[in-house]
């Protein structure tokens, strides 16, 4: 990890640290400083707060649905990838997300991008009480500390699994700018034949994102879409 020069935020780098990738920034030295929803968002901590602490059985729900419905199995397209790369996009508070995410999905790798650099480090905390038993954790869990329009840290077609809640809606608007780049990149980094699971977005994302990929399932409380193979 980079610390910032002027970062008065955080302690000094300890071990957990090894989980991140890049600077962390201080709030107010951020270069998305002044999007409207991270303005939203740090004054009003609650929205950070992701639909529900533990994904996986959303994750299994969403899934099982894919199948039945589009008789297509998520599972089967990560596991037919190796290294499969997973992405966990705006986890908030909930610093258990980029693991489950691994786990649950049977993922070799999950980068974890969040804005708010406080999440970042209380994710790189809480994956390092499980390095005990997972010596090599730190090759599978990249923290980012960044914005969701600039991915630049993974490559094109790169990754086979998005997984996003609560960030894509009308209550925390982000400016159209951002928007836009961050759909731009989820495209650009998602590999062919690659899924998003996205919960919450209140059919924002769903709306953009059919131009580009193709829907399996579109609900008020989950919606999965696939990039052609």
């Amino acid at each position: 990890m980079r610390v910032s020069e002027d970062m008065g935020d955080f302690d000094t780098p300890e071990s957990w640290s090894d989980f991140i990738e890049g600077p962390v920034y201080p709030d107010n030295a951020v270069p998305w400083l002044h999007d409207p929803a991270y303005s939203t968002i740090l004054e009003h901590p609650g929205l950070r707060d992701c639909i529900g602490r533990h994904i996986a059985p959303a994750l299994q729900q969403a899934i099982g649905l894919v199948q039945a419905m589009a008789q297509v199995h998520v599972l089967d397209v990560v596991r037919s990838h190796r290294p499969a790369i997973g992405l966990s996009l705006g986890f908030g508070s909930n610093a258990q997300e980029p693991y489950e995410l691994l786990k649950a999905c049977e993922l070799n790798c999950v980068h974890a991008y969040e804005w708010i650099g406080e999440h970042i480090v209380e994710a790189a905390r809480a994956c390092e009480t499980l390095r005990v038993n997972e010596p090599r954790l730190t090759a599978r869990i990249r923290l980012h500390h960044g914005t969701v329009s600039d991915l630049s840290a993974l490559n094109t077609s790169s990754i086979h699994l998005i997984y996003t809640a609560n960030m894509f809606n009308r209550e925390i608007p982000m400016s159209g700018d951002t928007f836009k780049r961050s759909m731009q990149e989820i495209v650009r980094v998602l590999a062919p034949g690659g899924c998003l699971i996205s919960r919450g977005s209140a059919g924002v994302l769903e709306q953009y994102l059919a131009q580009y990929l193709q829907v399996l399932l579109e609900n008020p409380l989950v919606s999965v879409l696939q990039k052609e193979p």
